[in-house]
């Protein structure tokens, strides 16, 4: 027994020992790592981390996307303009190639000038100089002018070819950010799979805060003081409600946060910017106390996400691919940035 307790001893303080490293390790792990969530709290915490990410992403693929159909009007532009140019070109070049021969066929391989000098017709000679020295000016100014506008087509050649080179790197950007894009929503989707029914249950509710199906979606009782246009707007935002999240998208099967904002109000009559930011920057500032409906709420720093406040404390957004186009509660969402009037 004399041995036996110690060993005892000694097996109860290898054992504390392991827990301790296992528990330490199980502290340590980064985030969206293999081992399961110890809480609800965790999972959340993550799920906001995701989200805040994924709409970093979301933001920029709509940056790249702007810039990507801005490319691709400039390239039909230049294109244009490089067949008309060609056409052009290509008529001075056969009229050019007209002068020469009739200059070669009424010279004979001899000069003009000889030819007048032999006529023996002094008379004629110096209006026929004189016409001739006017032939070949306009031959001259024809020359120079081919010259340039061949010039003119060469440049609109390397325009089009820049434009070739800006969408092909912007096609480049949209695909690396969708993968990164798909990355995330992979891990969201893992996490919330290693929970129990019920933490997922849970979590899904405080993801997916308050989401309304698109029939059943109301709009609040609306306050004195609200515009025509944001009810205008409101109205369609609201329509969309149970629609998919599309990347890049402005409808109608789909919108991203900024496009569904973008459609909202253009029924409206009023031009918002593309993106999150710029639409944040384009609108009058409203503090949170002065919200009405209509009101467009921005969320994570940087803005990256932006949806529409509907009232009684909720707005409409596109919120990620995992969730679609729904309704949350603005208090369940601690990244709020500001809101921002139009119309």
């Amino acid at each position: 027994m004399g041995d036996g307790t110690p060993r005892r001893r000694r097996g109860v303080a290898v054992a504390a020992l392991t827990g301790a490293v296992i528990l330490g390790t199980v502290g340590s792990v980064e985030p969206g790592a293999q081992a399961a969530p110890d809480s609800i709290d965790q999972a959340k915490v993550r799920l906001a981390q995701l989200d805040e990410q994924t709409s970093k992403i979301q933001e920029d693929y709509t940056k790249a996307q702007a810039a990507l159909d801005k490319a691709q009007k400039d390239l039909n532009r230049s294109q244009k303009d490089l067949n008309a140019q060609s056409a052009k070109v290509e008529a001075m070049r056969k009229a050019l190639g007209r002068v020469a021969l009739t200059d070669y066929q009424s010279g004979g391989g001899v000069s003009a000038t000889t030819q007048l000098v032999t006529s023996g017709d002094s008379s004629q000679f110096l209006s026929k100089l004189a016409t001739m020295q006017n032939v070949t000016d306009r031959t001259n100014e024809q020359f120079q002018d081919f010259q340039a506008q061949r010039a003119r087509l060469s440049s609109l050649k390397s325009q089009a070819q820049a434009d070739q080179a800006t969408i092909k790197v912007q096609r480049d950007q949209q695909a690396k950010l969708l993968a990164d894009a798909k990355k995330k929503e992979q891990e969201a989707k893992k996490l919330l799979d290693r929970l129990t029914a019920q933490q997922s249950a849970q979590t899904r509710q405080a993801a997916q805060a308050l989401t309304v199906k698109g029939d059943k979606a109301t709009i609040p009782a609306l306050p004195e003081g609200v515009s025509a246009r944001a009810k205008t707007a409101l109205s369609f935002a609201m329509a969309q409600v149970g629609k998919p999240y599309v990347w890049g998208g402005t409808g109608p099967n789909g919108y991203d946060c900024s496009g569904l904002m973008l459609v909202a109000w253009s029924k409206a009559g009023v031009g918002l910017p593309r993106t999150a930011a710029a639409q944040y920057a384009a609108g009058r500032p409203v503090a949170a106390s002065d919200l009405q409906p209509g009101d467009l709420v921005f969320f994570y720093p940087g803005i990256t996400h932006v949806g529409m406040y509907i009232g009684g404390g909720k707005y409409v957004h596109a919120s990620n691919p995992r969730t679609g186009i729904k309704i949350s509660d603005l208090s369940h969402q601690p990244s709020y940035q500001g809101a921002r009037r139009f119309g």
